[in-house]
């Protein structure tokens, strides 16, 4: 195990090297490699996303919503607030104004004047509004989310903050007895009350998650009466046509319930109100007004919930991309384009996709750089060979000299620590390392080839022939110029062999001398001719010796591997194999039984191991081996 220390060791070490060998090189080239070296750092820059710098700066602290879903659905949308109001001529004063102009009370004759609605508290009213069931019914036909154009229904009432306490004036009787009090006692009194139920338009622009602006119409039916009375009787009845216009922001929060689709509003918005009403119904004909013509501005606050207007995962990418953060974005901005083939804005989603490829490379080529400055060697490799994948040629030249100078951290690694991180992680790096770049490849095989060479070295000093033969081969496939070192260790390994088997033969081991000679000739076949005498003169001698306890080590290593083979062809035999397999593995079982279990008749074939001494039990079902006992 490659420790945390040893790789800070194995960094700086590196380091050194690597721009020591810079230097060497930087002297071997020419004035003109110079140039293009220095021009290519310069022209393989990542780009940004952004169109003026305030676009970008807003767009990383906020939560744009340019693929946004529309919003579909307004269950309500409730208002309260006060305005001023005048007459025909009171929208022309400007917002918030408080004078009066033109009266909005229309009389029938120019012989009367009523100068009752002078003071300030008698033009003060308070409203009261809701809108409920606003559908996006555009959005059924063309989806679309530059705006959501909402129609639905809505009921407001307006009325006096304060009870100004204007009689009705005694010049407006006609001189009959009739005695212009209210049925419930108290005089009548100036307090005129509108209702509305209209038809409303909304038309909201979404620049942000948590914001919106909208445009706000309304037209339908007025009721309204002019005069109440102390016990709540109302006179001078009519109906007309009332209208209103806003304009407003809202904020938009998300449901505290999380599985709650919808979000809240909260919002302030300027008001313009308009009610006509001509023909006022006057049964007792006690007042000269025939008509009400009014105009009022103010302000209101109003909550609400919506359905829709969400960011996409568009937008998500959006948000991915202008962080740098292009990987992310590639898979946002597709999943949006496969969900939505017909978006009015899959164009630009298309745009922003190949920008977020282009620039693709290089996050992935510094996503390596910061894995070697986190000493994360083996995710710095995986993230300069996706880099390669796609990268420009500028890019793909910064790569390459990053890859190999990784590379060289490797070898270098496998080479100097060896003692420390062992062969097995010495092999795993120099084989990394040869996979991140060809430059080093042969480099990476002469490392090899010296690891197998010291592998082999041991495996000799330790009498493991075998082994050590094997470990030559493979150091010498890795370099072809040790060709006379290696003829010299297989040289050295047979000879040992050759006098591991004399030493043997003079002992008497004649089997051993034997089985040292055939694992010579299995190990080196060329040398089966010079050796077969040799072998032959020894299995002569095996055949003329008589003595009992020679005998008995024949028997016994025939045994052995009569043993050896059939515990072998036992442990070949597996589940699911059927009965023919068995046979042709095994010959015929020694007996065969029927057994009934789980409602199921099993066919148990019976097999006598000579190793363990015992009897082995295939179960049959179906004919085939379901289990081996």
């Amino acid at each position: 195990m490659i420790t945390k220390s040893i790789l800070y060791k194995i960094y700086n070490k590196s380091v050194h090297c690597t721009f020591s060998l810079t230097i060497v090189y930087l002297k071997m080239l020419k004035k003109g490699l110079y140039i293009i070296l220095l021009v290519s750092f310069f022209i393989s820059e990542a780009e940004t996303w952004y169109t003026n710098p305030l676009d970008y700066a807003i767009s990383r602290i906020t939560k744009r919503t340019t693929f946004r879903e529309p919003i579909s659905f307004t269950p309500f949308d409730i208002k309260m607030g006060i305005f001023n109001y005048g007459g025909s001529d009171y929208w022309d004063q400007g917002f918030g104004s408080n004078k009066l102009g033109i009266s909005p009370i229309l009389l029938d004759s120019s012989n009367y004047e009523y100068s009752g609605l002078i003071s300030d508290n008698s033009r003060q009213c308070y409203l009261m509004e809701i809108d409920f069931l606003k559908y996006n019914l555009p959005n059924y036909v063309y989806k679309q989310n530059y705006v959501d154009l909402q129609f639905g229904l809505g009921y407001k009432i307006m009325g006096l903050l304060d009870n100004p306490g204007i009689s009705l004036p005694n010049n407006f009787i006609d001189g009959s007895d009739t005695d212009p009090t209210g049925s419930h006692g108290g005089s009548y009194k100036y307090r005129p009350v509108i209702q509305d139920y209209n038809i409303n338009t909304t038309i909201n622009w979404q620049f942000y998650d948590f914001l919106l602006a909208y445009l706000y119409h309304s037209v339908g039916l007025s009721n309204l009466s002019i005069y109440q009375s102390e016990g709540g009787d109302k006179y001078l009845k009519g109906n007309g046509v009332g209208e209103s216009f806003g304009l407003g922001l809202k904020g938009i929060f998300d449901s505290r319930y999380d599985r709650k689709n919808y979000r809240v509003t909260y919002g302030l918005e300027a008001k313009w109100i308009s009610s006509v009403a001509y023909n006022l119904k006057d049964p007792n004909k006690i007042s000269p007004i025939n008509g009400f013509d009014m105009r009022g501005m103010g302000w209101n606050i109003n909550f609400g919930i919506i359905f829709g207007g969400e960011r996409s995962v568009a937008d998500l990418g959006y948000q991915s991309m202008i962080k740098d953060d292009f990987i992310t974005a590639i898979g946002e901005f597709q999943e949006f384009l496969d969900n939505n083939p017909r978006h009015i804005k899959r164009l630009k989603a298309q745009k922003m996709l190949e920008f977020c490829k282009k620039q693709k490379p290089y996050q992935e080529f510094q996503n390596g750089l910061n894995a070697v400055g986190n000493y994360n060697l083996n995710q710095a490799a995986r993230w300069y060979e996706a880099a390669l994948t796609t990268a420009n040629e500028d890019l793909s030249f910064e790569i390459i000299v990053k890859q190999k100078e990784l590379a060289t951290i490797l070898l270098d690694s496998a080479r100097n620590y060896l003692d420390e991180i062992g062969f097995n992680n010495a092999e795993k790096l120099i084989r990394k390392a040869k996979a991140i770049t060809p430059k080093i490849v042969y480099k990476a095989d002469e490392y090899l080839s010296e690891l197998y060479m010291i592998k082999a070295d041991l495996f000799y000093e330790v009498k493991n022939y075998e082994a050590a033969l094997k470990n030559y081969e493979k150091s010498y496939s890795y370099n072809k110029k040790i060709q006379s070192d290696y003829i010299n260790k297989v040289r050295q390994v047979t000879n040992s062999i050759v006098d591991q088997a004399n030493d043997a033969t003079n002992k008497g081991d004649i089997l051993f001398a034997l089985s040292s000679l055939s694992q010579l000739i299995t190990l080196r076949p060329e040398l089966e001719k010079d050796l077969n005498f040799g072998v032959e003169s020894l299995k002569e001698k095996l055949e003329e010796l008589s003595d009992s306890k020679t005998q008995a080590r024949i028997q016994d290593f025939i045994e052995s591997e009569k043993n050896r083979a059939k515990k072998r062809v036992f442990n070949q035999v597996e589940v699911g194999m059927s009965k023919d397999d068995v046979i042709a593995l095994m010959g015929q079982p020694a007996f065969v039984e029927n057994k009934y279990t789980n409602d199921q008749i099993v066919e148990m074939w019976f097999y006598f191991d000579q190793v363990e001494e015992k009897y082995v039990n295939f179960y049959f079902e179906d004919g085939l081996i379901i289990r081996v006992d």
